[in-house]
């Protein structure tokens, strides 16, 4: 395979794992912002997404994981699902716990780290 496939390829992966990741993460951040969703009522369920589709940031969370979507059929449509698949969720899962330990002040611990760890160790054996 020639470096431009590859590239192109994982660049595909990469694309949708950032997408995905930054539009969890800004709804993520919105939603501590107003807090939790209150299930006492249909009213007040409806109510609570209403406030949330008023904010840009949500929006903007919505629309970079609908495009992430079509980013990611693109990739599949050049990697084999077996392999593209764990490589997309290791990254994602990497991407999400760092940004939220990072601006979301999340914690970190020995769990974590050590799933992380095997989720690297299981990228770089899918990859060989």
């Amino acid at each position: 395979m020639n470096m431009n496939k590859f590239l192109l390829r994982w660049g595909m992966v990469i694309g949708y794992v950032v997408l995905n990741s930054f539009g969890a993460l800004i709804i993520k951040y919105k939603i501590n912002a107003i807090g939790e969703v209150q299930l006492g009522s249909l009213k007040s369920f409806v109510n609570y997404f209403m406030e949330l589709l008023k904010s840009p940031l949500i929006i903007c969370g919505i629309l970079s994981i609908f495009i992430s979507a079509f980013v990611w059929m693109t990739a599949l449509s050049r990697l084999q699902i077996s392999l593209a698949y764990p490589v997309a969720v290791g990254l994602n899962f990497f991407v999400v716990v760092t940004v939220a330990l990072i601006f979301l002040k999340e914690q970190l611990s020995v769990e974590k780290v050590i799933g992380i760890v095997l989720i690297f160790i299981s990228i770089y054996l899918l990859t060989r």
